[in-house]
């Protein structure tokens, strides 16, 4: 990712113990492992894209909802219903991307907005000049904290994914 702000997380399949096995037996050249790797970051993308839809993180747990004060802006700019927890508009779900890392058997799966990693780890954010700080529906604060809600990672789901595309992969070009 050509981005430096942002959020991401790398895993090696290697840690998968039965993407391991599956590797172990497979004499695969560097390009047939840009593919798979390709391959599995693309499905990556997709099950952290499928995260702001079920409001979970990697390890199950719900999303802490947004505060009424939140809810109640929203209502009252005729937003209420249509504001999903970090959806929005839907710019960070949309800027899940990967990219094959170069000579290992890893992929990196990020966000590239500049906000991302603010709702990944949760940020307390203070004036950097000011006594205080404007934020939508609170008025002047002088810090605003945004919980964690962390939608990278890898799952349990995710690893049998992972594991179901090795698979395929392999048998489709291993003969």
């Amino acid at each position: 990712m050509a981005e430096t702000q942002g959020a991401q997380v790398s895993f090696d399949l290697k840690e998968i113990d039965k993407v391991k096995k599956l590797l172990a037996k497979a004499a695969l050249d560097s390009a047939d492992r840009a593919k798979l790797l390709q391959s599995i970051g693309v499905e990556m993308e997709a099950q952290t894209q499928e995260r702001f839809d079920t409001r979970k993180s990697p390890d199950g747990n719900s999303w802490k909802a947004l505060a009424q004060k939140t809810l109640d802006y929203y209502a009252s700019r005729g937003l209420a219903g249509s504001r999903s927890i970090l959806v929005g508009e839907g710019m960070l779900r949309d800027s899940i991307t990967s990219e094959v890392q170069g000579g290992a058997w890893s992929v990196l799966v990020g966000a590239t907005m500049e906000y991302a990693a603010v709702h990944q780890f949760g940020a307390e954010i203070k004036p950097k000049s000011a006594k205080a700080l404007f934020v939508p529906g609170y008025g002047m604060l002088k810090k605003a904290t945004i919980p964690a809600r962390p939608y990278l990672g890898v799952s349990p789901e995710d690893t049998k994914a992972i594991e179901a595309a090795t698979a395929a992969f392999l048998a489709g070009n291993i003969q």
